[in-house]
């Protein structure tokens, strides 16, 4: 701790902290970066860590680290999100299994944190980053206007003080400065986890018996493993995640309206709930050794602001938290470090850093609160196999096509005007979508519960609308290009709930179908039908499949054939009066 003054001091070397660390050593190279962090070297392997498991928009974050071929050589390349939901009472070769049956186009990985974060605390000192292992920071002095900082950093006996341009705050949960200033602020999802590690490979065909020759005979049976697999019931799910170190790791989340912290608080309570709920993945986690636990009660949280134009900065779960339960904790990590490095920039450039503060608190708010409604109230969906298939489908054409679509393109480095346009249009639209597929699909499962039946469900399947947003992520858009091609996908996204709308009323009897509507509001949701639409499902068979518009096949060619309800004429009808009615 020789050097005293930094252009940015960054408390926590987790995740984080590490990853943003590296990425302002490779923006800014010019620019001083200390880290300080509590823990040294070695970090053991299988690190007692969760967020293990990324999706496509913060790998593609972490291979814009220069971390590609890094990952490839010393993780695992991931198969994707893979989903058995229903409920665990049946054998798994005769639930419903949700997942992609090719390899992703688009990269994901299975990390091993230990090992991640130990590589990556030498890969930043290699860079130039002074790192301060096996020390704290006991205080945040903040500069007043345009003075610096003031780091109080010990280790032993012997306190220093480093001075900085901008601080930022990546502890964890211990959330240093959110803390200090009272910033954290509820998200009203209620659920709770608990999680262990487990020594050894739990592949998941070792679960099912050499008999259920359909399951084991699917092409992609030997990758399964690879994917992050969630066993789904009523208000709970649990994961498998495989590590590079050959060891696996196993967590079980449930929601409050349906289960209990009780249930998950300690490793004797979550082996009993995974015994009652999930007994086939029970009897092969009984027979492992159990390496580590750990608990959370009440995670989600979002915050009041995690910039400031007085130069300190919220990043990883000092800031915000989401679920689990599609891996997004790398995006946020991925986005607070981006919008740090852009706010750094503009204060270098003597830009006005107030409003882009403004700017990009509005804009991570609104990221959080829309994830967050993703989760808060669908404990019901993990128990119905098809209205997760449904689920999974929407949420998968949202988050492509918007979510990934606005961080890849950079869209976050516009302003004024611009911006405005993106995030007050096709970002609005998008969470309006978002939120009324959520209320439909729940209002549907509450009214039509159905035990869950064998199969495959392809997710995304090929070819598909999922399957173009998917490859879509390859592709590098000016800004005007990424927003024409976003009023594109909210144009199809309009059309897609149109046929998730038109799905579940035809499933319903119309008494039940008109009670659905009215609490949905559906006649505020400006979603159409036109009569041709409406009139094709008058047909049959291959008259029938003709008429459908493009996107209608699409719909049906992965959520399977509309299950008609005996009256389902007359519950169709009410969706023209409802038309009528807006």
């Amino acid at each position: 701790m020789a050097e005293t003054r930094f252009d940015v001091v960054i408390c926590g070397g987790g995740l984080a902290g590490l990853t943003l660390a590296k990425q302002l050593r490779m923006d800014m190279p010019d620019r001083t970066v200390a880290v300080v962090e509590r823990t040294a070297r070695p970090l053991p392997e299988s690190c007692h860590k969760v967020g293990e498991s990324s999706v496509e928009l913060g790998s593609q974050y972490l291979e814009s680290l220069g971390l590609y071929d890094y990952l490839r050589d010393n993780h695992i390349y991931k198969f994707g999100l893979r989903f058995f939901p229903g409920g665990g009472q049946l054998p798994i070769a005769e639930r419903t299994e949700l997942g992609p049956a090719q390899e992703p186009i688009v990269a994901s990985y299975q990390i091993d944190r230990g090992i991640f974060e130990n590589d990556l605390r030498q890969m930043i000192v290699d860079d130039g980053v002074t790192l301060i292992e096996g020390a704290s920071v006991s205080e945040v002095a903040l500069g007043e206007g345009d003075a610096d900082h003031c780091v109080h950093v010990t280790r032993g006996d012997v306190t220093r003080e480093l001075h900085c341009r901008w601080v930022v705050d990546a502890t964890g949960r211990n959330a240093l400065l959110r803390r200090r200033m009272k910033l954290k602020r509820g998200t009203r999802h209620d659920a709770a986890s608990g999680w262990f590690r487990i020594k050894g490979k739990l592949d998941i065909a070792d679960l099912v018996p050499e008999s259920a020759t359909d399951w084991h005979g699917q092409h992609f049976a030997k990758d399964r493993w690879r994917s992050t697999n969630h066993f789904m019931g009523a208000g709970y799910w649990l994961w498998l995640i495989p590590l590079s170190s050959g060891n696996t790791s196993v967590g079980v989340v449930v929601h409050d309206d349906t289960h209990s912290f009780d249930d998950v608080r300690t490793l004797e309570r979550t082996m009993a709930f995974i015994a009652e709920h999930e007994p086939v993945v029970h009897a092969a986690l009984a027979k492992a050794d159990v390496m580590d636990f750990g608990a959370i009660n009440h995670y989600s949280n979002s915050v009041s602001r995690a910039w400031s134009p007085d130069r300190w900065a919220l990043v990883g779960e000092a800031g915000a938290f989401v679920d689990p339960l599609y891996s997004p904790g790398t995006d946020f990590i991925a986005f607070a470090n981006r919008f740090t490095g852009e706010l750094m920039r503009v204060d270098a450039a003597g830009e006005d850093l107030d409003q882009r503060c403004r700017e990009l608190n509005v804009q991570y708010r609104a990221l959080v609160g829309c994830a967050v409604d993703i989760f808060r109230n669908a404990a019901s969906l993990y128990g119905h196999a098809r209205g997760m298939a449904a689920k999974i489908y929407w949420d998968n054409f949202a988050y492509w096509n918007f979510t990934c679509q606005y961080f890849l393109q950079r869209i976050y480095t516009t302003t004024g005007s611009f911006h405005t346009s993106v995030v007050s249009g096709p970002g609005m639209r998008f969470a309006e979508l978002t939120n009324y597929a959520q209320a439909l699909l729940t209002g549907w499962v509450a009214r039509a519960p159905e035990a869950p039946t064998a199969g495959f469900s392809a997710m995304p399947g090929f070819p598909s609308v999922l399957i173009d947003s998917h490859m879509a992520l390859q592709d590098r858009l000016t800004p005007a290009e990424t927003l024409a091609y976003m009023n594109k996908r909210v144009a199809e996204g309009e059309a897609i709930i149109a046929e998730l709308v038109l799905r579940v009323v035809q499933e319903l009897a119309p008494e039940t179908a008109t009670e659905l509507l009215a609490e949905l509001r559906f006649e505020r949701w400006g979603v159409t039908f036109s009569d041709e639409r409406l009139a094709a499902e008058e047909l049959i068979g291959l008259a029938r499949r003709k008429r459908l518009p493009a996107l209608a096949r699409d719909v049906e060619r992965s959520l399977g054939r509309v299950r008609y309800h005996r009256r389902a004429a007359e519950s169709r009808a009410l969706l023209r009066r409802s038309e009528a009615a807006a």
